[in-house]
């Protein structure tokens, strides 16, 4: 439910000391909220009790739960918000798409912003929310008014607002109980961009949209792409740490996420974000570092943000802008500028920027591989990154078995015995860069490549086989079995085999391989011989109408199993039965209400799992229209003939099309709609909206294409 709209609670003081201490999550340094970034939000419900003092902020709600009303108490809970440390007022306002009918706020004559003439229409669905947010705002002014505000409409302009939009409200996505069509997600998107709009032309600065991704996506789903980039205010957590490390989390906008709500003593306690920056790190060779600069940016944030240098001059000098550049040559080293951030529109955060000087990085090789029978050959140049020139590689330790030569060339010096060989040194360049490299070669060493471990049932594991393999060698390999013997036999080719038949258990074989040329390794096998698991697929809830229950059938289906399956019931019956092959059905006519059968099913192999399927019993469903596709399009200064697909078209209903068109129903047959389109020769070419009228007024729309 929308908020507020579920509890009226009682409200406790939070005394702000008490958060000392307070840590963020994952191990992070412990931090302590400052007391201006923790407020709380408030409506209707609170009217008549004693709101918290010492607030850092307050959000006060217009509405009283849904569009066009007013909270009864906007005033005095306004009056509340401005003794805040913040000294002014945030709102929110309720938001809701219930369309056209039997819905007296709906527009039927707008001219402005869209023009409307009453249909269940995007344009029409923007206009309403346009309507939505001015009476909204209007509530705002008046009550700063009453509050004894010198300038109303700029002091509500001036404060940060904020759109509720959550499935407890009423959207044309959410209404029919089926899967929401595009265009439903496109009306009620369109009230949403109507909301911002006109909060923008009173000089709203500051508008973002109190949500969660699943409501949020339930609502417009992938029809929010102008809402994109839009500040959001995230629900849903416990604490007020788990509120401070929410506000790294994902935005459902691409927007920051400037506000968390959080449970606090009765009443929802916001923790506002600070501003977040981008994790800034750079390299820059020695020769480079005087003429170094780079851009900081901060998560979200569209507007300019001010930056305030605390450390790490003189080295670096951070610009207001942001811009972070050296003061002239640095020596090899790594420095660190930092700092805090600002935005225009009063939040603050920290930054912090470190900048590698004269770094050279090795890339490859780390580990190689090499058999004893080609050791004596192996070579590989050393890869680094960072330097500026031509390398020069000093060797410290290796010798005498690997050698580094200035250029980097590592290479054996002789044939190696099976072993791990290690090679460390330094590399630089003639401007002053320095690095590290370090080796690791080992000569010698199968690998096993194949699988480790293999479940198998009892029934099969008479002529079970798997085949060892290793890579590493050269030429053919010899495996020699240790353990494991008699239940797993391994050939010295490497072929696992079973003893004979197995019963239920884990079996473990290990051994040696080999090559001709000394080349070793090891190999493990691990054989879980088990029941397999057999899951039930389909179906897990049947619904049914109480007049064909009688007669219902329903084939459970299951996965993992081989052969013929038998099921056993246990529960369920009389009212449910289900039959060794699995055949679901009622002993009779059934009341309305929900029956549950469960039982095992097995198969000859030895494999068993469970089932359970509930059975519904409904009253006959009524199917609501809803119209999905449109197939043709219709014809400028012609007649055409389209079919409309969807469901719950009877009685020849009504169909309302572009102004000045005709639009006649020639057939229905329940999921389709054959109709004959007439277009007047002075009309335009566009993307156009049907809106189908049954004879029981239940509507429904679709978008069609004029050319």
């Amino acid at each position: 439910m929308p908020r507020h709209l579920l509890r009226a609670v009682a409200i406790l003081s939070i005394v702000f000391s008490g958060l000392a201490g307070v840590g963020s999550v994952a191990g992070a340094a412990t931090t302590t909220p400052a007391p201006s970034s923790l407020g709380f939000d408030v409506s209707y419900p609170q009217c008549g009790t004693t709101l918290p003092s010492g607030a850092g902020f307050g959000i006060v709600g217009v509405n009283n739960g849904y569009p066009f009303s007013v909270n009864p108490c906007l005033v005095s809970e306004l009056q509340w918000a401005k003794t805040s440390l913040s000294a002014q007022a945030q709102f929110y306002a309720n938001t809701a798409n219930p369309g056209p009918s039997a819905n007296t706020d709906w527009p039927t004559s707008q001219q402005t912003p869209q023009v409307c003439a009453g249909a269940d229409s995007t344009s029409c669905a923007y206009d309403y929310g346009w309507n939505g947010a001015l009476n909204s705002f209007q509530n705002a002014v008046t009550a700063e008014t009453q509050a004894g505000s010198a300038s109303p409409q700029s002091d509500a302009a001036a404060a940060r607002w904020w759109l509720d939009v959550e499935t407890g409200n009423s959207w044309e996505s959410l209404r029919t109980g089926s899967a929401p069509t595009s265009a439903q997600q496109a009306n009620d998107a369109a009230v949403i961009q109507g909301e911002l709009a006109y909060l923008a032309s009173v000089g709203a600065g500051f508008v973002g949209i109190y949500s969660t991704s699943y409501q949020f996506g339930q609502i417009v789903g992938t029809q929010g792409s102008a809402l994109q980039g839009v500040p959001v205010w995230l629900p849903g957590y416990a604490t007020v740490t788990d509120a401070q490390a929410a506000c790294a989390n994902p935005s459902f906008t691409g927007g920051r996420v400037t506000v968390i709500q959080f449970a606090d003593s009765g009443i929802d306690g916001d923790y506002l974000c600070g501003l977040v920056s981008v994790p800034a790190t750079a390299t820059v060779a020695v020769s480079q570092s005087a003429s170094f600069t780079q851009a900081l940016s901060v998560t979200g944030e569209a507007g300019p943000v001010s930056y305030l240098q605390s450390a790490g001059a003189p080295s670096l000098l951070v610009s207001s802008a942001g811009v972070v550049s050296a003061t002239g040559p640095l020596a090899a080293g790594t420095y660190v500028a930092s700092g805090t951030s600002s935005s225009a529109d009063g939040l603050s955060g920290t930054f912090s920027f470190s900048l590698v000087v004269g770094q050279i990085t090795q890339v490859s090789p780390l580990s190689e591989s090499v058999p004893i029978s080609t050791s004596g050959t192996y070579s590989a140049q050393i890869v680094t990154s960072g330097g500026v020139g031509t390398l020069s590689f000093t060797q410290s330790s290796g010798q005498p078995a690997l050698s580094v030569s200035p250029t980097g060339l590592l290479s054996t010096t002789g044939a190696l015995a099976r072993g791990t060989y290690k090679v460390a040194g330094a590399v630089s360049d003639a401007t002053g860069d320095q690095g590290t490299y370090a080796v690791t070669l080992k000569v010698g060493y199968l690998s096993q490549t194949s699988s480790i471990r293999t479940t198998i049932s009892p029934a099969v594991s008479t002529g079970f086989t798997s085949q060892l393999s290793a890579s590493g060698g050269v030429g053919p390999l010899s495996f020699t079995q240790s353990t494991g013997q008699p239940s797993l036999v391994v050939s010295s080719s490497g072929l696992i085999s079973t003893g004979g038949a197995l019963a239920d258990g884990s079996y473990v074989v290990r051994g040696l391989v080999s090559d001709a040329t000394g080349d070793q390794g090891s190999y493990f096998f691990n054989l879980l011989v088990a029941p397999g698991q057999i899951t039930q697929t389909s179906p897990a809830t049947i619904t049914v109408s109480a007049t064909s229950v009688a007669t219902f059938t329903s084939q459970l289906t299951v996965s993992g199993a081989v052969g013929t399956l038998a099921f056993l019931q246990l529960t369920g019956e009389p009212s449910l039965a289900v039959s060794s092959s699995g055949l679901v059905s009622a002993g009779a006519a059934l009341a309305l209400g929900t029956y549950t059968a469960s039982g095992t099913v097995s198969d000859p192999s030895g494999d068993k799992g469970t089932f359970a399927v509930s059975l519904v019993v409904a009253k006959p469903l009524v199917v609501l229209p809803v119209a999905t596709r449109v197939l043709g399009h219709a014809v400028i200064g012609h007649t055409a003939i389209l079919t409309i697909l969807g469901q719950g078209f009877f009685g020849r209903p009504r169909i309302v099309g572009r102004p000045g068109s005709t639009v006649l129903v020639l057939k229905d047959t329940g999921t389709s709609l054959t109709v004959r389109v007439s277009v007047p020769a002075h009309d335009r070419p566009g993307v156009y909206s049907f809106v189908i009228v049954l004879a029981n007024g239940k509507i429904c729309s679709v978008h069609y294409v004029q050319r």
